[in-house]
């Protein structure tokens, strides 16, 4: 990430608690016109003290902390990857490949998984997946033509509530979770258009009456996260009570991060539903969101 981007991150990241860069300024005992500067893209390098400074202020999370600072880094994704050279090869370079590779992986695991990328973008679902969510064929087939449509924040916060109506206790959590791991991954990309165009969406509390509420409550959420798993306990409207951790394999790319979500079973009853599930839906798995191209 560029000076320049960096800068406009930001801003994005300032914007989104609402502070001038007088406040951000303040908060972060960092002089003004240093905020000026970073925001301009003008100030090319920053001391350490800086950036933890700015973290601890902006509020950000272990994992955001983390995307952060490699954004201050001033590589873009195409730096961060292994490079080609005679000697060494690398399909990393190659998003038709690496994605085929992530739908084999995705075909063999025995669990219930699906493929996101920096956005949340659900790239790619196995049936057992979309079983237990109910999710219609006719809903995915539509969401083409939506702003942010095979979003993880569409599935959970979209007025069709397809998340909630399969929780029928603790659904708070449930909900807390999922943005967080949304925030965390999306922090490099808040400033890009295609973040823009899916927060211009969500922001819509017609279309989406949760997500801002619980997008602001992230940062205040007591215990911070150090890994990417999270923690699920509920009980569901047809399988009664389960545990699970949603655990990410992460694959990097010259065009950013994909996250292979699977649904680890934490208990007997709860490993017996997904094994039901795979056995009655099969091993296929659906093609839903573009990669790495985003239209809007």
């Amino acid at each position: 990430m560029q000076r320049k981007e960096f800068g406009e991150l930001l801003t994005t990241l300032r914007q989104d608690l609402d502070w001038t860069q007088f406040e951000l300024a303040q908060f972060s005992m960092v002089d003004n016109a240093v905020i000026s500067q970073i925001e301009r893209g003008v100030k090319k390098y920053f001391d350490p003290e800086l950036l933890f400074n700015l973290a601890n202020a902006l509020q950000l999370t272990t994992l955001e902390r983390r995307e952060f600072f490699l954004a201050a880094s001033g590589l873009d994704e195409k730096q961060t990857v292994r490079q080609l050279s005679a000697r060494t090869t690398t399909d990393a370079f190659e998003a038709d490949k690496m994605l085929s590779k992530m739908i084999r992986l995705m075909e063999q695991v025995r669990l219930p998984a699906f493929l996101v990328d920096v956005y949340s973008d659900v790239i790619a679902i196995n049936q057992a997946l979309l079983s237990f969510f109910k999710i219609p064929t006719a809903l995915l087939e539509s969401d083409r033509s939506i702003p942010g449509g095979f979003n993880t924040m569409r599935m959970l916060f979209g007025r069709e509530l397809i998340g909630r109506t399969h929780v029928a206790e603790n659904w708070d959590g449930y909900a807390l979770n999922s943005m967080r791991a949304f925030r965390e991954i999306s922090l490099r990309y808040r400033a890009t258009p295609y973040f823009k165009y899916l927060m211009k969406a969500f922001r819509d509390p017609n279309e989406y009456p949760l997500f801002d509420r619980y997008w602001k409550r992230v940062s205040s959420v007591e215990q911070d996260k150090e890994a990417n798993m999270d923690y699920f306990s509920y009980r569901h409207v047809e399988f009664g009570d389960l545990k699970y951790y949603s655990s990410s394999t992460v694959t990097i790319t010259s065009f950013g991060e994909l996250f292979l979500v699977q649904y680890l079973p934490l208990d007997d009853h709860t490993s017996q539903v997904f094994e039901q599930l795979i056995h009655n839906s099969g091993k296929e798995v659906i093609r839903l969101a573009s990669w790495p191209e985003k239209a809007h």
